[in-house]
């Protein structure tokens, strides 16, 4: 063959050799994830039950909260090294969509992308994904187009592209209301110690694993509901899942200030308590349905919290390192094949993300957050019952104006409107704050021990399950029923605090609180009774008869006296009439009240002036005798102006991240009047760099290993206030060295 046209036979050869290699290492998007931390994604490839799966990216988000996007890149045939991508995002704007702007790429930068990946290796980790940040400010309301392309880098025509459209579906918000908790009490060695309850930014601190777990907005909405004194440890341990007796008495008064603060339906109450206070293997117990959680500042984590508050939300535990007795949940699925319906392992069922720490949960080894297992998670089943959840405030997140068309067309208006009904099974509106008569105590099966009567102005919405057959009911004076209510029985659940098995379902626990509401017929102007009863088919099982006169409550005196406001009261009760104490305040000069102190044991309080904003406040004393509640007129008081309280939920104190890649930078800010502080009123330093104003950003960490600082700053005004944390860094291989002049 003449040299020419071999030369052209053998560039012919090369020509369709580099075609077919072209071809066969083609890259394609073959899916993309956008997860706010539990996400569907080829269901079908991972979960056996088809009852179990969603299709990709059905499970709902929420506004404000940031998310991930996961972009998973496959070859042909061969191989692709060096694979990266953009994220383009777009807006409606007047019925087109317009670009928007970019997202910021996170570990890894590149892949490479192959034909043959299996499902787990792709989804259980980061480095064979291309993960993108979207902000939560961008999820506010109305849909976006996310453009996705991806490529070989340094040959860009080996591409290819995607789209996809999210928009949020709800607006959900943690409205938490606090209940500090003081120890003055005995320590492990017997010795009497003082140590002061957790304040405003502790309980801010310890939602961060809540917010990022579950499907809510990351800046929640915490208020603080008084302050309680427990004066005795916390002893005894689990059995069977229910909270040792200890822990029962503390959520009994726990719950006696929930309805004096108002039993708002509308929030969750959850005690926070210092870690001094001696315990047994219980971290934390929570009242079933609308009762109190209680837990530990640092509880597991922030687990605890979210546990604790599932039992307040009324959900039972997971099967997962649970033992006979527990009043687990039947209807938890078994995820298979990580799971099974003879041995529920609680799983997750789905994989999760971790916004914060941008670490995967494999469905395999992460378990649901209301289990006793280690590594928690939320899983499908609570995912369902988490959004949209009516105690968690859902909204409908508005659009933008500017992305309808802009047409102009005349509407006709329908009167009277049809009112909206809610898209959401379950809403409960909030109630309306009536005069009512509070019994509380202890119920086993039919032995009832009432510890305490109250008439106080609250949402009449009793906590736990209605015990059938029971009554409490208020007789006048010749026996006739004034008011009659059913009674409830709460309850309470452990978490659990030694790190293993701590206690299968019982349909109704033996013994628990007891709570009814009945309305005062006092506040009618009529005969107040003289007796309070509980009975069973008319069967008397307690009773109490209002003593021969009422307590008395006078020379009030209150005093903001540095960092706490001291109350001094004096009461005249009838001869062997048991007192209750109680402090309340009010901002609103006495049209609404909320809870100042309780589990007081003398006519005088101590209480923290962070616990009540600034401004003009009225302090007044709230007394029963088991029958009736009286008080004096208020004191006023001027609470001066002081420096915000600033909480950072990450990094936390000794956290590990990765260096040299973006942290995420997280906090929150509250002005002494009870305002929560605008964004732009907040700035971060990072090793030293002061960042760009806002309380929830991501900043790219220096590349070294060991210490480094994060600074969060916040501004009301002349009144400005810091929090400075510590952190670890790890994974780059560089060298330890801090920054110069740190």
């Amino acid at each position: 063959m003449p040299t020419d046209l071999r030369a052209k036979a053998l560039t012919r050869v090369s020509e369709l050799a580099e075609k077919w290699v072209t071809r066969l290492s083609a890259i394609y998007v073959e899916g993309v994830e956008v997860t706010q931390g539990l996400q569907y994604r080829g269901a079908e490839d991972h979960l056996t039950d088809p009852a179990d799966r969603g299709a990709d990216n059905s499970l709902a988000l929420v506004a404000d909260k940031p998310a991930v996007v996961r972009v998973y890149v496959r070859t042909l045939l061969v191989p692709v090294a060096d694979v990266t991508g953009t994220i383009t995002v777009q807006r409606m704007r007047y019925g087109i969509w317009v670009d928007s702007g970019t997202l910021a790429q996170q570990f890894p930068g590149t892949i490479t992308a192959r034909a043959d990946s299996t499902y787990s290796s792709e989804r259980g980790s980061r480095a064979n994904s291309l993960q993108f940040a979207l902000p939560g400010s961008l999820l506010r309301g109305g849909a976006l187009r996310l453009k996705v392309q991806v490529h070989e880098q340094g040959h860009p025509d080996l591409s290819a592209e995607t789209s996809v459209t999210v928009a949020p579906s709800y607006r959900q918000t943690l409205r938490l209301r606090g209940i500090p908790v003081r120890y003055w009490g005995p320590d492990a060695a017997g010795n009497q110690v003082r140590v002061d309850a957790p304040t405003l930014a502790d309980f801010q601190a310890e939602t961060a694993w809540t917010l990022t777990a579950w499907p809510v907005s990351p800046t929640p909405d915490v208020t603080l509901a008084g302050t309680f004194t427990q004066n005795s440890p916390l002893t005894g341990n689990i059995v069977g899942g229910a909270c040792p007796q200890s822990w029962l008495d503390l959520l009994f008064w726990l719950g006696i200030a929930r309805v004096i603060d108002g039993n708002d339906p509308t929030r969750l109450y959850y005690a926070l308590m210092p870690t001094a206070i001696p315990i047994g293997n219980a971290g934390g117990c929570g009242g079933g349905g609308a009762g109190v959680g209680a837990g530990f500042v640092g509880g597991n984590g922030g687990v605890t919290m979210a546990h604790e508050l599932g039992h307040v939300l009324g959900f039972s535990h997971a099967p997962c390192n649970l033992t006979a007795g527990d009043p687990n949940d039947p209807s938890y699925p078994a995820y298979e094949p990580y799971d099974s319906p003879t041995n529920r392992r609680a799983s997750i069922g789905e994989y999760g993300y971790d916004v914060t720490t941008d670490s995967i949960l494999s469905p395999a080894t992460t378990a649901d957050f209301m289990s006793y297992c280690r590594n928690t998670w939320v899983s499908l089943y609570h995912f369902a019952q988490l959004v949209p959840n009516s105690r968690l405030d859902p909204q409908a997140p508005h659009a933008p104006r500017d992305t309808l068309p802009p047409y102009d067309v005349e509407v006709p208006v329908k009167w009277p409107p049809d009112p909206p009904e809610p898209p959401w099974d379950g809403f409960v509106r909030p109630g309306e704050r009536e005069a009512i008569v509070l019994i509380g105590g202890r119920i086993r099966d039919d032995e009832v021990d009432v510890h305490l009567v109250l008439r106080v102005d609250a949402v009449a919405q009793p906590a736990g399950r209605r015990v059938a057959g029971l009554q409490a009911e208020l007789l006048g004076r010749e026996g006739e029923i004034l008011a009659r209510g059913p009674v409830y029985r709460l309850g309470a659940q452990a978490s659990c605090g030694c790190g293993g098995h701590c206690g299968e379902h019982g349909d109704e626990p033996a013994e628990g609180l007891l709570e009814a509401m009945l309305p005062d017929p006092a506040a009618r102007g009529e005969h107040p009774g003289t007796t309070l009863r509980i009975a069973r088919d008319g069967t008397e099982l307690w009773r109490r008869d209002a003593p021969d006169r009422p307590p008395t409550v006078g020379e009030l005196d209150a005093v903001v006296d540095g960092d706490v406001i001291r109350t001094r009261w004096q009461t005249d009760a009838a001869p062997g009439a048991r007192v209750d104490r109680f402090v309340r305040w009010s901002a609103d000069a006495g049209r609404s009240w909320q809870l100042l102190a309780a589990g007081l044991t003398a006519d005088e309080a101590e209480i923290d002036v962070r616990t009540v904003t600034s401004g003009l406040v009225l302090v007044q004393p709230l007394v029963t005798d088991g029958f009736h509640t009286v008080t004096c007129d208020p004191a006023r008081l001027e609470v001066e102006t002081r420096p915000p309280e600033v909480a950072v939920l990450w990094p936390a104190r000794g956290a590990t991240v990765r260096a040299g890649q973006p942290v995420r930078l997280w906090g929150m800010a509250t002005a002494s009047d009870g305002r929560t502080i605008p964004s732009e009123d907040l700035h971060w330093e990072l090793d030293g760099e002061r960042l760009e104003p806002g309380g929830d950003v991501r900043a790219m960490l220096a590349p070294w290993e060991g210490e480094h600082v994060a600074v969060l700053h916040a501004r009301d005004g002349d009144q400005r206030a810091e929090v400075r944390v510590v952190f670890q860094a790890t994974g780059s291989g560089q060298p330890a060295r801090r920054p110069e002049g740190d």
